[in-house]
């Protein structure tokens, strides 16, 4: 009996937990078939894109947001606002709420925000804001956020300038190189390497006659250091100073040498860069030259005469385009033209130039040339000198000529003396002829 009654129960608490979850299911059912009816509307907003991608600080970008009723109801009164949040906002002139009427069961509206970004905006992800309400939602404000990249599209490492220490590097001496490079990216630059690439390995072909030729080509080597230098960071705008002690070859020919320079880092978002750049160095000394009188026959006053100047490089810079003037004097007239153009005047060489003059006066049996000389470095540096030559006028006894003149002399003497003694002993022998004729005429009589 006691079986009976469980079984009854048991039996009738699961009839009644069937019941309820059938009447729930109904209740369910009927609801939703209740909100179809009725059309509750379903807002669904999705941000389409935004260009540029990604942003640049300082630029402009253009964001569409789709707003999508994805239920059969309507929507009313749409009322859509961007909000202003650094580093995003509008102009003046743009609208940051945007009104619409209705949306219609499965229907959508396009919305188009041309936002500015901040020209100090640090770069990565930033949030743009904007909120929404409709009639459906009691008109509470409903706020949706989306991710905007913030990136500049090539972080900058400019090379502002370079200073040597002598402006020019001189064979065989040392010298120290500075360059100032900047950040001018909007965010910070790391983990900076600068490398001067004097062996050219960045732009030397496989060979190996290239390779030899491209490792000699920059007469420059470093001094107590390397050719790499490192910086951990720059901020933005920041500027370093990187120096580097170098050599020049002691055989190394003046001129502009082009010195690749390599640069690696990475932007705050690590992404790395390679950069190639090349610096100029010049390497010459000052040309040394000096001038000598080579010949002259300049011997008293009020005679022509003719100077030969020798131009002398004993300097390692060859020179160029020389010009040399023999100014105006009261001493002498120029008789010849007084500008005579040189032209080369190599490394430990020289070269000549003649003047012709009417020599006027002598002061102390001497005679003072003014000379201008003009001409370039192997750099095409401009170099203009004045000097003053001095001539002593020596007569032809201390010049050595006039033991020249005795010996011609004695040549001239010895000669007239042979012929003379021959000439008398052709007469003799003529005359003893003469006298043997006639003393044979006389016995034959």
């Amino acid at each position: 009996m006691r079986k009976r009654n469980a079984f009854a129960i048991i039996f009738t608490v699961v009839m009644i937990i069937s019941m309820i979850q059938i009447a729930a299911a109904y209740q369910s059912s009927t609801t939703l078939a209740m909100n179809e009816d009725n059309g509750v509307p379903n807002l669904q907003p999705v941000m389409l894109r935004y260009e540029p991608f990604p942003v640049n600080p300082g630029e402009y970008m253009d964001v569409w947001i789709k707003f999508q009723n994805e239920e059969s109801g309507t929507i009313d009164d749409l009322t859509i606002e961007f909000v202003p949040e650094y580093p995003f906002s509008l102009d003046a002139s743009d609208t940051a709420t945007r009104h619409f009427g209705e949306i219609g069961p499965h229907s959508s509206v396009l919305v188009k925000y041309r936002v500015r970004v901040d020209e100090d905006a640090v770069e990565g992800e930033r949030y743009f804001r904007y909120r929404y309400r409709y009639v459906q939602s009691d008109m509470k404000w409903e706020e949706a956020i989306e991710k905007i990249t913030v990136q500049t599209r090539e972080a900058v490492l400019n090379i502002d300038s370079v200073d040597t220490e002598p402006d020019s590097i001189v064979p065989g001496q040392e010298a120290k190189v500075s360059l100032k490079i900047r950040n001018s990216a909007t965010s910070v630059i790391r983990d900076i390497g600068f490398y001067l690439d004097l062996t050219m390995s960045s732009v030397a072909s496989s060979t190996a006659t290239s390779l030899d030729t491209y490792y000699n080509a920059i007469p420059l080597a470093p001094v107590s250091s390397s050719t790499e230098k490192r910086i951990t960071h720059l901020k933005p705008g920041e500027e370093a100073t990187l120096e580097y002690d170098l050599i020049a070859f002691p055989e190394a020919e003046s001129g502009i040498y082009k010195v690749p320079v390599i640069i690696k880092y990475m932007d705050e978002l690590g992404k790395n860069y390679t950069k190639y750049d090349i610096i100029g160095l010049s390497i010459s000394d000052d040309p040394d030259i000096y001038l000598v009188v080579e010949q002259n026959n300049i011997y008293s006053e009020g005679a022509a005469a003719d100077v030969s100047i020798k131009i002398v490089n004993k300097g390692v810079t060859n020179v160029k385009f020389m010009d040399m003037t023999l100014r105006e004097s009261d001493d002498y007239d120029v008789v010849s033209p007084a500008n005579v153009y040189v032209g080369d005047v190599d490394s430990d060489d020289y070269e000549t130039a003649e003047f012709s003059i009417y020599v006027k006066d002598l002061e102390d049996n001497k005679l003072k040339l003014p000379v201008r000389i003009d001409y370039k470095d192997a750099n095409n540096k401009d170099y203009a000198r004045d000097l003053v030559l001095e001539i002593t006028a020596y007569g032809p006894d201390k010049r050595g000529e006039q033991g020249t003149s005795k010996l011609g002399i004695v040549i001239v003497l010895l000669v007239l003396m042979v012929a003379g003694w021959f000439i008398y002993r052709r007469w003799e022998k003529k005359k003893n002829a003469d006298k043997s004729k006639d003393a044979g005429k006389s016995k034959g009589k």
